[in-house]
């Protein structure tokens, strides 16, 4: 039997708006980007050229 669990229960949706930190070689940057999907529960936005970025839980300041 094959069981398929979610890893995070977060509420957004594609589309919305989410401000993040992102961890650089120069420190923690601010972003704000538009929702474009999900990988395991977790928003993906484009950022820095990925198209499909993930954003961990602990890097999510505010969803709009």
């Amino acid at each position: 039997m094959l069981l398929t669990i979610k890893l995070y229960t977060m509420e957004f949706k594609t589309g919305q708006k989410i401000t993040f930190k992102s961890p650089t070689r120069s420190g923690n940057i601010k972003a704000t980007r538009i929702i474009n999907g999900t990988f395991n529960g977790l928003p993906t936005v484009r950022f820095n050229g990925w198209v499909n970025f993930v954003i961990r839980q602990k890097e999510i300041i505010k969803i709009n």
